[in-house]
């Protein structure tokens, strides 16, 4: 089975699941969203909008023994003692979380959650769970009712307005994209620190702590 097939039967099964939910809920399943200047693609696999609050959902259907760290970028998964680096899906649907959280104008509290469909999660954060225990863990989070019918209707059409029919073949491309500004912006980094010259327009670079700033242009960053 292709990966590509994998991750659609592990989103089937998370969709049947969220389906079944008693309480009255509405959801968006693989959903894109395309935000900020550089026209940006964020594709999400379910956005379940409940009572108990606004999930944003990355499925995983991961062969194996996930080795992991909740702040490492990559983590590890281990088929036959062969070792395979992925990247950290709890970083990734935490940038997932903040998408939507302004989409809604910080209005509303949005809970990320990295489901594991083959019941194999590493138990390093609370957010990182098996699909056995989904429905449990919405029902139970956060012990009570925090949103009303006219929330959750409101939610599901503000989400839904602002989402765009970008194809995934697109989505693809802008990952592709943003892969190359931010490899692109490293070196630059690198350069400013090594060479206190700035990399864009060769003029002094201003320290003040952790923070690097040009002198004549607007190139700065953090460290």
């Amino acid at each position: 089975m292709s990966k590509k097939s994998r991750g659609e039967q592990g989103e089937k099964k998370v969709k049947i699941l969220l389906k079944g939910e008693k309480q009255y809920h509405k959801i968006l399943n693989d959903i894109t969203f395309v935000t900020g200047r550089g026209e940006m693609s964020h594709q999400i696999d379910h956005i379940l909008i409940h009572p108990h609050g606004v999930f944003v959902i990355e499925t995983k259907n991961y062969y194996g023994e996930i080795i992991s760290d909740t702040h490492d970028s990559f983590w590890l998964r281990v088929i036959d003692n062969k070792k395979e680096r992925i990247s950290n899906p709890l970083k990734q649907n935490k940038s997932h979380m903040y998408v939507v959280k302004k989409l809604l104008n910080n209005k509303y509290d949005i809970i990320p959650v990295v489901v594991f469909v083959r019941n194999n999660a590493p138990y390093i954060d609370d957010n990182a769970i098996n699909l056995k225990d989904l429905s449990l863990f919405i029902e139970s989070y956060p012990y009570e009712k925090i949103l009303e019918k006219n929330d959750i209707d409101f939610i599901y059409k503000e989400l839904k307005s602002k989402s765009s029919k970008i194809s995934k073949s697109e989505h693809l491309e802008n990952i592709g994209y943003l892969k190359e500004i931010k490899k692109e912006f490293r070196l630059e980094m690198e350069y400013a620190i090594e060479n206190q010259m700035c990399p864009r327009c060769d003029s002094e670079m201003n320290v003040n702590g952790y923070e690097y700033k040009c002198s004549k242009c607007d190139f700065k960053f953090k460290l």
